[in-house]
């Protein structure tokens, strides 16, 4: 026993001599080592998302929906394909180093159909404007990806907007279940959005009462005109 102990310590003060020495090997084998080692622990955390454009759902991989990482990216189109309203979206990774202008990724709003109202408003509202995006599930044939997609609002802001949510509100969609509903993990937001609906509907629902009494609804317009300044009166994503 006391052999190998000094032994190992022998070795151990001959290592310790050897790395002391002004020897440039010593040091390129330790910092190549410690580099090495950082990087795959990193990977391991961290996948290549940080460098790797997402161009098709199979590129997204499932940890990455499981912990909701949050993405950006720009909608450069709206597609219609059969009931589902796609968001095509140019994914910008944290380091765009490897990145295409024509490959974008078919994005599919959560917990909406979206009318013919609510895809010309996507048309001309939403094309052209910085997004984050969070994917919630992939399809099962792997044609689109369905993400909580959000605005920055105002555009300089810092403030998340909610484009599901807004559509609901502008009564520009209607709520539907889809894939990523049935994903416990999800079922918070998608109560949210029935919510959101059903509150909508209230709202119809009291003012189509109040147009019966002009009177009424012309003092009520005149008041909010009256409180609210110009810009708060036109709906959230158009001021």
């Amino acid at each position: 026993m006391e052999n190998t102990k000094s032994l190992l310590l022998e070795k151990y003060h001959g290592l310790c001599n050897y790395l002391e020495r002004d020897t440039v090997g010593s040091e390129l084998a330790i910092y190549g080592t410690s580099t090495l080692m950082l990087l795959v622990a990193y990977m391991k955390r961290k996948p290549a998302y940080l460098v790797r454009q997402f161009k098709q759902p199979s590129h997204i991989p499932e940890r990455i929906i499981n912990e909701r990482i949050m993405h950006t990216g720009t909608i450069r189109g709206v597609q219609q394909r059969d009931q589902d309203t796609l968001l095509l979206i140019k994914h910008r990774p944290l380091i765009p180093i490897f990145t295409s202008r024509d490959r974008l990724l078919p994005v599919k709003l959560p917990g909406v159909r979206v009318n013919a109202n609510g895809h010309s408003w996507l048309q001309q509202c939403l094309v052209g404007r910085e997004a984050t995006f969070i994917p919630l599930n992939k399809s099962q044939s792997q044609d689109y990806v369905v993400c909580q997609l959000c605005l920055v609002h105002p555009p300089k802001g810092n403030r998340l907007l909610d484009v599901s949510e807004t559509l609901l509100k502008l009564s520009f969609a209607k709520y539907a279940q889809d894939v990523a509903s049935a994903l416990k993990k999800n079922s918070k937001y998608y109560k949210h959005l029935r919510q959101v609906e059903s509150s909508t509907a209230s709202k119809e629902a009291w003012l189509t009462w109040a147009s019966r009494y002009p009177y009424i609804w012309q003092l009520f317009n005149q008041l909010k005109a009256s409180l609210l300044p110009k810009q708060m009166l036109l709906p959230e994503l158009v001021r």
